[in-house]
């Protein structure tokens, strides 16, 4: 019980830290707290806004095989998402694109009609943070 406490102490000491110093280590021993993205817009220019409602954050993991592409489809709320295998390739229906390998991070586009596709020669898997509202899709398909 008391190893918890002190490592829920350590993480409430250092959450607030890095929310001041984006895109750095902060390392309070026996936790090391890594800053992956920090943004205040999405990889292509959106502004972030938040839908009404009641407020609902999601964690979603996605794994994907080769090929895989989803259908053209848009965002209406901020989003993060972390590649943590494979090659995520999006494209807006502007013709901007993005190319994520494992690793990395990007903020979501937001009210832009794209899609995303594993068009590597592995499984793709993928983290997907979103801040939207309770009873509303996250992702809304625009065909």
């Amino acid at each position: 019980m008391r190893r918890f406490l002190l490592l829920a102490l350590t993480v409430g000491v250092s959450i607030p830290i890095v929310a001041c110093s984006p895109k750095k280590k902060t390392s309070i021993d026996p936790v090391v707290v890594e800053t992956l993205i920090s943004a205040t817009e999405s990889w292509n220019g959106d502004s972030f806004k938040y839908p009404r409602g009641q407020a609902e954050m999601k964690l979603e993991k996605i794994t994907a095989q080769p090929g895989f592409k989803t259908p053209l489809h848009l965002h209406p709320q901020p989003g993060i998402i972390y590649v943590q295998k494979g090659t995520l390739y999006c494209e807006t229906s502007d013709a901007q694109s993005l190319i994520v390998d494992a690793g990395e991070s990007f903020a979501s586009s937001q009210d832009t009609i794209h899609y995303c596709e594993n068009n590597g020669d592995e499984e793709m898997v993928v983290f997907v943070a979103s801040a939207g509202a309770k009873g509303k899709k996250t992702t809304v398909p625009t065909e």
